[in-house]
């Protein structure tokens, strides 16, 4: 076995697949029924501001090649509680993630028959592209990880072909008021639009396992980030200036395609956002898992949980677990509230790996002004983000996080 598998292409790919999920296909409609064409701008702002996070976790993944991402950064930085408290919260925002883009695959799988969006069909879709994509990790990493290759391709396809046709076909007079619902909802619009960039974070996660990861995961990082910004707002421009009736829609890109490419048009797109959600069900059980890996390396789960697999290789308790818990989340909640209940989650690791640069740096080799102002720029963002949450949705965090300290109490090593 090759101990160390993954190429620079596969962290790309995970990047890209971790954040190109559902929510270009599903959020369009939402967003503009809160801003109007403005919306655009919910995509451009909302990356702009997690940039400085993204650095952030480049930055700080040069001096780790070992699971764990975020975990691992908190935990050098502060000890071992906070740095289990990031872990755990790292691990439950992909379990939510897992859970909410399994619910909304039959969204779009309701466009080519209504039944399919029943709530007994989405739950069954989710049970079994769940499970599916667990197994396939389970029989080894660099399936998954060539998997998740695929899906990316196949996902940016459609949605570049919708970009390029698109942009021709867009009227300056949809675009016309830009914002009529005023600017007050464009900070909710970038709580949400938060969700669909979530993602670069898990590059460094599977990073015992990539062949240089010194310099891959740097570079994925940004890049997935910066790439899925541009498509982003590419994509809402169109999806806005060729549909005036988008806001709303369940299926805003597939309605959006039909104004223009007609039905073969929003058939692809919405095969697309199918294949896109599965896809990133795939990213979500190759870097999910791993952070239980990191957890266990370091003592702060049983070490059980490290263990690999005699004849595939792979962490496969963790990964049985991790999918167990997201089938149970996917059958538990909708939708909307699992992508609220993960943006909070996913904050909380982006601020510690904020706060950890500069404390990383400064006992390395020193923290110069551009390591604290990258710091200092990604608390800022990670706090206007999550403070547009809600009080359940800060609950529903605190309590993941309570239940994960019972957990480590109840299972760390006695004597």
């Amino acid at each position: 076995m090759e101990a160390r598998p993954l190429t620079r292409l596969d962290a790309f790919c995970l990047g890209i697949n971790a954040i190109v999920g559902t929510s270009i296909f599903l959020f369009p409609g939402v967003l503009t029924q809160q801003l109007g064409p403005a919306s655009i701008l919910s995509f451009g702002l909302t990356g702009l501001a997690l940039l400085p996070v993204a650095l952030c976790f480049s930055q700080a993944s040069l001096d780790f090649d070992r699971h764990g991402g975020p975990y691992l950064y908190a935990r050098a930085a502060f000890g071992r509680s906070v740095g289990f408290s990031a872990g755990w919260l790292c691990w439950a925002a992909e379990v939510l993630s897992w859970a909410a883009v399994a619910s909304g695959i039959s969204t779009y799988l309701g466009y080519f028959d209504p039944g399919w969006a029943s709530a007994a069909a989405s739950r069954s879709v989710a049970a079994v592209v769940i499970v599916a994509m667990g197994a396939l990790n389970y029989r080894g990493v660099k399936l998954g990880a060539l998997t998740t290759d695929l899906f990316t391709l196949a996902k940016l396809v459609p949605l570049i072909a919708f970009v390029l046709v698109g942009l021709w076909h867009v009227k300056g007079s949809n675009l016309v008021p830009f914002a009529p619902y005023g600017w007050s909802p464009l900070g909710k619009a970038c709580f949400l639009a938060a969700f669909a960039y979530s993602g670069f974070e898990v590059v460094p996660v599977p990073a015992g396992e990539l062949r240089d990861p010194r310099r891959d995961v740097p570079m994925a990082v940004v890049g997935s980030l910066a790439l899925s910004g541009v498509l982003y707002m590419l994509v809402q421009a169109v999806a806005v200036g060729t549909h005036p009736a988008i806001a709303g829609s369940e299926r805003p890109l597939a309605d959006a395609a039909a104004s223009f490419l007609w039905h073969p048009g929003a058939s692809l797109m919405a095969a697309g956002a199918a294949i896109s959600m599965i896809g990133f069900n795939a990213g979500c059980a190759l870097g999910g898992p791993r952070y239980l890996v990191a957890l266990a390396e370091n003592g702060d789960l049983p070490e059980g949980l490290a263990a690999s697999h005699p004849r595939f290789a792979t962490p496969y308790r963790s990964i049985v677990v991790t999918t167990a818990l997201a089938l149970a989340a996917a059958t538990a909640f909708d939708f909307r509230k699992l992508v609220d209940f993960s943006v909070v989650v996913i904050c909380a690791q982006y601020a510690a790996t904020c706060a950890a640069l500069p404390v990383l740096r400064r006992r390395a080799r020193g923290a110069g002004i551009g390591v604290w102002t990258l710091a200092i720029l990604g608390l800022l963002a990670t706090a206007w983000i999550g403070s547009q949450a809600g009080r359940d949705e800060v609950r529903w965090s605190a309590a993941a996080l309570a239940a994960g300290w019972a957990v480590r109490f109840a299972l760390r090593p006695r004597g």
